[in-house]
């Protein structure tokens, strides 16, 4: 379910905090005035996905789907949204899992479906072959490990 949070231009002001909190969790705010939407707001995580993914739709990269993405090039981006534009690329391309985007973006696996379903993200649910799914599993390895 989609929470959309409607509020003032006012209330915002006099509850920033509490705004700021509840987009943090995932949920999107509209700012009104007079009752009229002016500015939505949403987190920035969300933000560096939907940049990430309309990117790619406007100006497709060339990927190589076979080649994956090793984790030197991705450490070597500084700027999130690079990072984000680089990896959802492949993964939009097929190159890569959910589960080794997510881990190289830096982010639980749950949590990137879970912004990948609330924002209507393409969502691949299982691998598309047996290496994609040995990567899951490395991916989901290397997670538990680092967790602990």
């Amino acid at each position: 379910m989609e929470f959309v949070q409607r509020i003032s231009k006012t209330d915002l002001a006099r509850n920033t905090r509490r705004v700021i909190s509840t987009v943090q969790r995932g949920h999107m705010a509209v700012i009104e005035s007079h009752g009229e939407p002016e500015v939505a707001m949403i987190d920035v995580t969300d933000f560096h996905i939907l940049r990430a993914v309309m990117r790619y739709y406007a100006q497709r990269p060339e990927i190589d789907a076979a080649s994956g993405l090793a984790d030197g090039v991705v450490a070597r981006l500084s700027d999130s949204q690079e990072r984000y534009k680089l990896v959802l690329a492949y993964y939009l391309a097929g190159a890569i899992s959910l589960a080794r985007a997510a881990e190289l973006l830096g982010l639980p696996w749950l949590d990137l479906r879970t912004r990948f379903l609330r924002l209507d993200v393409p969502l691949r649910t299982a691998p598309a072959d047996l290496a994609e799914a040995r990567a899951d599993v490395e991916a989901a390895i290397a997670w538990t490990s680092s967790a602990r």
